[in-house]
């Protein structure tokens, strides 16, 4: 995009650009709520809080129990999906 230049309008008409999505919130809810993940990830739900704060995991092995809780058969989906609650760009697809 050029300088000078207004960014793209949204569908709605507004030029504001739109809130980044947080993954840590999504995945949550995607597993069964807070008190299901926190149970099987065996952390605490104002630690999960923290994280959902926050927007990534900072833990290492939490990221992969939950990557894998949340796509127990397909390795390349968790390994996605650890990479976007480590913070980290979604890297590309394999395949």
């Amino acid at each position: 995009m050029l300088r000078g230049m207004a960014p793209r309008r949204r569908p709605d008409g507004r030029r504001k650009p739109r809130i980044a999505v947080n993954v840590v919130y999504r995945t949550i809810q995607a597993a069964g709520g807070p008190t299901a993940v926190a149970k099987a990830l065996g952390v605490s739900r104002s630690r999960l809080a923290v994280w959902r704060r926050e927007g990534r995991l900072t833990d290492a092995r939490t990221v992969l129990e939950w990557a894998a809780l949340v796509h127990p058969g397909d390795p390349t989906a968790a390994y996605q999906l650890a990479r976007r609650l480590a913070g980290l760009a979604p890297g590309r697809r394999l395949g």
